[in-house]
């Protein structure tokens, strides 16, 4: 199964793609989607009539949607995904300056995962995920190792601390928009299908993942 770990919509300030467009794109592509992630910056949506037009979308489309949040740390962004109620009351995802230690291990607790994004740009993260690693344990268990707007440099160094560090691969487009330079470029392939968030927590924190870029074959460090 192909999922795009890191989408945004317009209910990010930096873009105004809709969830139809991407979905549209999707559709019309060879080789497609089975689910994509909405990481909005530093929001996790609770409308439920947001999720209702979600589901609509998802049922018309064959495509699952599941929700996640981009936030800001005090090491970079973190992509989030398994967002319960405590997490919420807990933190503020509107923080631009969350501390990345406690959010790690809280997220890890409540059966999610927390993926530093692109950490080898505009991140702290890169050059600290083994003192990280050191502090908050098994809690991390991957990294975006490909992300769409990345140079080639920045996903080789990835690709090669998560080998390095036994951190599992995963990518994610980093879509602000449905266009061909945005979305379809990268995706992390699942060894199993995830029907639900709590499925697709299970398979990255299993490390059962592994970044796959679009017209090509599955990424290595080599």
């Amino acid at each position: 199964m192909l999922v795009d770990l890191h989408v945004h919509t317009r209910l990010s300030s930096d873009s105004n793609a809709l969830v139809e467009q991407y979905l549209e794109a999707n559709a019309r592509a060879r080789e497609r989607l089975g689910a994509i992630c909405l990481t909005e910056h530093r929001l996790f949506p609770t409308d439920a009539a947001l999720d209702a037009a979600y589901a609509r979308l998802s049922d018309r489309f064959a495509v699952r949607i599941f929700k996640g949040v981009e936030a800001d740390t005090n090491l970079g962004h973190l992509l989030i995904f398994g967002v319960t109620g405590h997490l919420l009351k807990r933190f503020d995802f509107g923080d631009r300056m969350l501390r990345a230690e406690p959010l790690i291990e809280a997220v890890h607790g409540e059966g999610g995962a927390a993926i530093p994004a692109h950490p080898f740009r505009d991140s702290g993260y890169g050059v600290r995920l083994a003192d990280l690693m050191a502090k908050v344990g098994t809690a991390l268990a991957a990294i975006e190792a490909v992300n769409g707007q990345n140079t080639h440099e920045q996903d080789r160094d990835a690709l090669a601390a998560a080998e390095k560090l036994g951190l599992a691969a995963v990518a994610g487009s980093d879509a602000h928009f449905p266009t061909a330079r945005w979305f379809l470029t990268c995706a992390t392939e699942l060894t199993k299908d995830a029907a639900t968030v709590a499925d697709l927590c299970g398979e990255l924190r299993a490390g059962r993942a592994r970044p796959f870029r679009f017209g090509s074959v599955a990424l290595r460090a080599n």
